[in-house]
């Protein structure tokens, strides 16, 4: 194809720079838009990105393969623990030791469902953690959502810790070649005082739905006595068997995450190998959890992957890379925080995973400047992709599915205004406070 080049304000781009943007606007306007089905639109943006820019070796340079490897790995195990019924029993557990007190639910749930989802997908997460609030909001008579929203924030607050957390830090981690450990000592930190401050808004802010029933539970002890004996964790438990086994996997998958930096496996293989021993302990029922597997979305990672590959294969990375560096004025600093900001405020509108597949190569970009280190950038924008997910109820897929529950199970819909009336003024805040602790921890 000849390469033709117009100049842009001072920018000559290419015909198939051109040819490239148009495939990755298109593909992303169809995703922001919600009209077609999303695996769709990376297939139908993937072929023309292979037809018209990449041939077929560029096509697989591009792909990440160790993501989709790992992700499809960790699917197992998570879907393992939850057909056993681990994250009820978990649930029913906590409520029973805080006595149902809505003050120290407010606290309790979200931080375990943001623990939990710093090791497992935020998406099997949510699905339970939002069906156990809906049933305990229903035994101590407060209204389930606020919690349901804190849960949310803590899940992508949560994931941010740690590399397996979110998909974002899967992308992000993987091309990187970054380990466990570089996540927690960096990122772990920010997301536990994130997650302090988020939990301390959420409290205040939705401060009329909790102390006022926290009040009447405790003028009527006896009934309050009688409502956490109706809680019976055992009863969770579906799969004896199951929840052993996908307990086993998962500590062979943290530990040997854990001691990466030791024995340097990569982190496909370590998902790998723990989603094998799941399936060969399982027995039949793993029949089950193969079916319940979410491959849509390891063909959307894969499709994504190609669209932006075609991106990058084509230099438009490079320009945008120049142009910030140009707009940070050569300070460290305020590229830190352009990244965080571009990456919180963009994927509080776009997916997080598809915003997070196009800053990975950016990144590389941006960091190959004299005094542009790219392990910080790589924080900033781990943390604005993950946090900045809580801002809407299609940030991230954690929200879509806690919301679809909600409305699934109760009947009601959730409004993009009461949606964001709490959650997007909690993201700002934390995104702030992750702002000026990048500067302590990176710059001064």
């Amino acid at each position: 194809m000849p390469c033709q080049t117009v100049s842009r304000g001072g920018v000559r781009i290419s015909t198939q720079q051109w040819i490239a943007l148009g495939i990755f606007v298109l593909s992303y306007s169809l995703i922001i838009s919600e009209k077609v089905d999303r695996t769709i639109v990376s297939i139908l943006g993937a072929v023309l990105a292979f037809v018209l820019v990449l041939g077929p070796s560029q096509a697989l340079q591009y792909e990440n393969w160790e993501t989709i490897v790992f992700v499809f790995a960790m699917m197992i195990i998570v879907e393992t623990l939850s057909l056993s019924g681990f994250f009820r029993w978990l649930g029913l557990h906590g409520a029973r030791w805080v006595k149902l007190d809505p003050v120290l639910l407010f606290i309790l749930l979200p931080l375990m469902t943001g623990l939990l989802s710093a090791f497992m997908g935020s998406i099997a997460v949510m699905l339970f953690m939002c069906t156990l609030t809906l049933e305990v909001g229903e035994i101590i008579g407060i209204n389930p959502l606020p919690l349901i929203l804190s849960e949310i924030a803590a899940s992508n607050i949560g994931g941010a810790s740690t590399m397996v957390g979110d998909p974002p830090n899967v992308i992000l981690g993987t091309y990187f070649q970054l380990s466990f450990l570089d996540f927690l000592r960096n990122t772990g930190l920010f997301a536990l005082i994130g997650f302090v401050v988020n939990t301390a808004f959420f409290v205040w802010f939705y401060r009329r739905d909790i102390f006022p029933p926290r009040r009447r539970l405790r003028e009527d002890p006896e009934r309050l006595q009688r409502q956490v004996d109706s809680l019976e964790p055992r009863r969770a438990i579906r799969d004896q068997r199951l929840f052993v086994v996908g307990l086993v996997a998962m500590l062979l998958v943290t530990v040997a995450l854990l001691t990466n930096g030791v024995t340097h496996l990569s982190v496909g293989l370590i998902a790998m190998a723990g989603a094998l021993v799941a399936m060969l302990l399982g027995g039949r029922e793993m029949g089950k959890v193969v079916q319940k597997l979410d491959y849509s979305t390891l063909v959307f990672f894969a499709g994504l992957f190609i669209i932006v590959g075609a991106v990058e294969h084509a230099g438009l990375l490079t320009i945008v890379a120049n142009g910030v560096r140009e707009l940070s004025g050569g300070s460290f600093f305020i590229a830190l925080s352009i990244v965080l900001w571009v990456s919180a405020l963009g994927s509080s509108i776009v997916d997080n995973v598809p915003f997070a597949a196009a800053m990975a190569p950016l990144l590389r970009h941006l960091g190959g400047a004299p005094g542009f280190s790219i392990a910080p950038l790589v924080w900033s924008a781990s943390l604005g992709s993950d946090i900045g997910g809580n801002g809407t109820p299609i940030g991230a897929s954690a929200n879509v599915v806690a919301v679809a529950t909600y409305e699934r199970t109760t009947g009601k819909k959730i409004g993009w205004g009461y949606y964001c009336r709490s959650s997007y003024p909690a993201m700002l805040l934390v995104v702030l406070v992750c702002n000026l602790l990048i500067y302590f921890f990176y710059i001064r």
